[in-house]
């Protein structure tokens, strides 16, 4: 809104500071065609030289002074302009011949300031001056690039380290959860074993026994007894006999003939 109220502001200062300095221009004698230029040699002379000594007091540039002097010289006479006019036209004042010689200066003054101010140098500076500044500019820049890249190493290291940070302590789990699988399987395979024995235990005894049964029954049965008497005297089959026959006994030849008859 600033922005459009500024322009707003100044195009209406000028708007009516329009009659008053046509007046003062006819006044003192210039005619209805030469009069109107009078607003434009003054107010926009005034916002010209207020514009340009802002701008040089902005940018730093030489000539500050002499725009601000025009400056206040330019509203000075914009001023009295409006003020005698409106004394004319209102009868408290009447023209005299050195209200016509001042007015009639104010066009060389205002084309000598102007041309003054367009013609003023702007900053020179040598050669050492321009490389100095380059050289700041540079360093200012690689500064902001050092930092910037050394925000964007610190995120990524940081990024990093907490990825490894969680990579450690899945590793922990796993570690934790091998060595608990690993104390199972080792109490899973002693286990394993103590059956093992306890089953071979089992089955030597009952080799034990059956075989002190073969010998029972043979012993009960007589000499004679077959293969095939002891076997149904004891309830197994033949095969079972011969695997749990006691090694150091042999039969007859005769009864093991007799058996298979």
């Amino acid at each position: 809104m600033l922005r459009g109220a500024i322009p707003a502001a100044c195009l209406a200062a000028l708007y009516l500071s329009i009659p008053g300095e046509i007046a003062l221009a006819t006044a003192v004698g210039w005619s209805e065609h030469y009069a109107p230029a009078m607003p434009v040699c003054l107010s926009v002379y005034a916002l010209a030289a207020g514009a340009i000594a802002t701008y040089r007091r902005k940018m730093k540039l030489p000539g500050q002074v002499t725009a601000l002097v025009g400056a206040l010289a330019a509203l000075t006479l914009a001023m009295g302009a409006q003020s005698i006019s409106h004394l004319i036209e209102q009868s408290y004042m009447e023209g005299s011949d050195l209200l016509t010689v001042a007015v009639s200066c104010v066009p060389p003054i205002v084309i000598a300031h102007l041309i003054h101010m367009a013609e003023t140098p702007s900053e020179t500076r040598s050669v050492t001056a321009e490389l100095a500044e380059l050289r700041e500019v540079s360093q200012i820049l690689m500064a902001e690039v050092v930092v910037s890249e050394t925000l964007r190493l610190s995120a990524r290291v940081h990024g990093a380290v907490g990825e490894l940070r969680d990579a450690i302590s899945i590793a922990e789990e796993l570690t934790g959860e091998a060595e608990r699988l690993n104390v199972e399987l080792g109490k899973f395979l002693d286990e394993e074993e103590r059956k093992l024995r306890e089953e071979r235990s089992r089955a030597e005894q009952r080799r034990s026994s059956l075989a002190r049964s073969i010998e029972e029954a043979r012993a009960s049965l007589g000499a004679e007894a077959t293969v095939g008497d002891i076997c149904r005297a004891l309830g197994i089959s033949q095969a079972t006999y011969y695997r749990h026959k006691p090694k150091q006994v042999e039969q007859p030849e005769g009864v093991l003939a007799h058996s298979f008859g």
